[in-house]
């Protein structure tokens, strides 16, 4: 499995190097716009209605809506100067919680976090520690442009840390209507339950397979068996093409001892830069660069 980011877990003055891999995939069958009439794919262009003419990229800007067809304008070197100062691009941990206290409607995505130096020993400590602790990590990750809230958790051998919504981006209930419900009786609560335990069993997702996935294969396999076939032979030139080792290891005890002294309460660390983002780490304060990685 190839690795997509590479960074650093900050835990206290400790600096884990770590991968990021991908930990799940989309298998939602994807239809393509044809024109009918010939089977070959359509181009989706960028057009102007005002001025009547398609436009290249560069010819395309970006736009904040502050009110109805009003826009406020930014360059790229106004949104670079906004992502520059997101946060380290590493994994920072705020603080540590317990993972039942999570609502899981703030769970976006999740990836596999996975040791990226030649020493996995702070990484198999922290991993450990929120083992025995029932604990899970909130930390601040920076992935490309933006930072977000993720939890960093164990699984099994390796950490997966699930990208989180922030806390303005759920939706309250508060306008949906709640009619008036009659008391539950004694009754309808004993055979409710008993239909709860008479369903009730092991997790395992796999028993609960895609079917409309697989109602799609099995019509495009009749498809293909009779030939059902159209063969986009044109306009293929015209179509637009589809856009770190750690340091020298250190007493790992007496960084988490000196951790301890500095803290009066959970706050952001600050993780040095991603091991692929060289500018990034020239632009990274001092102290970060002296981090010993574990």
């Amino acid at each position: 499995m190839r690795a997509f980011w590479s960074g650093e877990i900050a835990f206290g003055l400790v600096t884990i190097p770590t991968k990021l891999y991908t930990a799940t995939k989309d298998l939602t069958p994807q239809f393509h716009q044809l024109h009918k009439e010939c089977g070959t794919r359509i181009n989706l262009v960028r057009r102007c209605p005002k001025c009547q003419k398609d436009l290249a990229w560069e010819e395309i800007g970006k736009g904040y809506e502050v009110s109805k067809n009003e826009y406020a304008l930014f360059t790229k070197e106004e949104l670079a100067k906004i992502e520059e100062g997101e946060g380290s691009g590493g994994i920072d941990i705020a603080e540590f919680i317990e993972l039942k206290y999570v609502d899981l409607a703030y769970i976006e995505k999740s990836y596999w976090v996975g040791p990226g130096g030649k020493s996995a020993h702070s990484y198999a400590l922290l991993r450990t520690v929120l083992e025995q602790s029932g604990r899970v990590a909130l930390a601040k990750v920076k992935i490309r442009t933006r930072t977000r809230l993720a939890l960093l958790r164990p699984r099994g051998l390796y950490f997966s840390l699930d990208m989180m919504r922030f806390a303005d981006e759920l939706v309250k209930p508060d306008e949906i209507v709640m009619p008036a419900a009659k008391p539950v009786s004694e009754r309808e609560m004993s055979l409710a339950m008993n239909l709860v335990d008479q369903l009730t069993g092991p997790f395992d997702p796999a028993k609960h397979p895609d079917e409309y996935r697989a109602a799609v294969q099995a019509m495009v396999d009749e498809k293909v068996e009779k030939d059902e076939i159209a063969r986009d032979t044109g306009g293929e030139e015209a179509r637009p093409a589809a856009t770190g080792g750690g340091a020298k290891v250190i007493d790992l005890a007496d960084l988490l001892a000196a951790s301890l002294k500095g803290v009066n309460r959970p706050g952001p660390a600050k993780a040095s830069a991603p091991e692929h983002a060289p500018e990034a780490e020239k632009a990274a304060p001092k102290s970060a660069k002296k981090r010993a990685a574990g």
